[in-house]
């Protein structure tokens, strides 16, 4: 197994100087901005009288008592279920109905938020983009780094209210490798395969719960191990593009060198995606439904070994 050491180092970071009010073109962005801004940018952004379309995506009592203004929750929860059952993401006029009713017309910027753990906002971040929305930002670190640098004006109790519905037309997903797709890759190591589950899951070792019978553990074969912890500091944030690149070299994956990203449900990988296009990496997909799909089909090879 490789692995990439969990080194905590301090990460300088340098605060947007333009006007939050000021809107920039997404094309204007550096790649790190195209996919995440840093809580202290919102909380400008906020303060500046903006309001761009927010999405909370933590659990509803965490969302009552106090979110930023504004923001819309989402049930990540049903996101996650109905984005894996039946067609999944390939169910566009399902997911049509279910954006649009948002009121987030795929063209406008939309900026989702979770706890801080990063993955319920990686995996909506994923889903929109798949679907077709071009501009969506996750908030580096979530409501635990976010919430510090806002105004009490800028923090409310209570539901916003509906957002108005509109019409949202939901492209097919893109980057997205399925089951069988994966099986050819893997016997023909024709790209590189990160599993950014445990150390413990990778290798299989796992107990099965009590009373529970045991399922097939393991991983991929020819994947190496990225926990997807590694990929985040010691504030909660993404480290910078350049460890970020270093330890995705050294699993394997780099620029210009296709790699497939899965973990055991899908959001841990769609965090990766997010840490390696954060990183410039421009060319991994996702496994989304990763070994939840794979153990459960006795066609899919797996092993344990290191």
């Amino acid at each position: 197994m490789r692995m990439v050491p969990c080194t905590l180092v301090a990460i300088a970071l340098t605060l947007m100087g333009c006007s939050s009010a000021t809107k920039v073109a997404s094309g204007e962005r550096s790649k790190q901005q195209s996919v995440v801004i840093e809580p202290e940018e919102l909380a400008q952004t906020l303060a500046s009288g903006a309001r761009p379309m927010l999405l909370d995506a933590r659990k509803l009592e965490d969302y009552g008592p106090a979110h930023a203004l504004g923001a819309q929750r989402i049930d990540i929860h049903e996101w996650t279920d109905a984005s894996r059952d039946g067609a999944g993401l390939n169910d566009t006029e399902a997911w049509s109905i279910r954006i649009g009713a948002l009121g987030i017309d795929g063209n406008s910027p939309v900026i989702v938020y979770d706890d801080g753990g990063m993955t319920s906002a990686a995996r909506a971040w994923f889903i929109l983009r798949e679907c077709g929305v071009r501009d969506v930002r996750v908030v580096n670190g979530g409501w635990s780094n976010l919430c510090p640098v806002l105004e009490p004006s800028l923090v409310q109790a209570g539901n916003p209210g509906e957002f108005e519905a509109v019409r949202f037309a939901a492209a097919a997903p893109t980057r997205v490798t399925t089951r069988d797709e994966l099986k050819q890759i893997s016997a023909a190591h024709s790209k590189s395969i990160v599993d950014v589950r445990t150390a413990n899951e990778y290798t299989g070792n796992i107990q099965a719960q009590p009373g529970r019978e045991a399922r097939r553990t393991g991983h991929v074969p020819g994947a190496t191990n990225l926990p997807h912890k590694q990929l985040i500091d010691e504030r909660g944030r993404l480290r910078s593009a350049e460890e970020l690149r270093a330890m995705f070299a050294a699993s394997g994956a780099s620029d210009g060198k296709p790699a497939v990203l899965y973990c055991q449900s899908g959001g841990r990988a769609a965090f990766a995606a997010l840490a390696a296009e954060y990183a410039g990496l421009s060319e991994t997909t996702v496994y989304y439904m990763s070994m939840g799909e794979w153990l459960g089909d006795p066609s899919c090879p797996i092993s344990t070994s290191n």
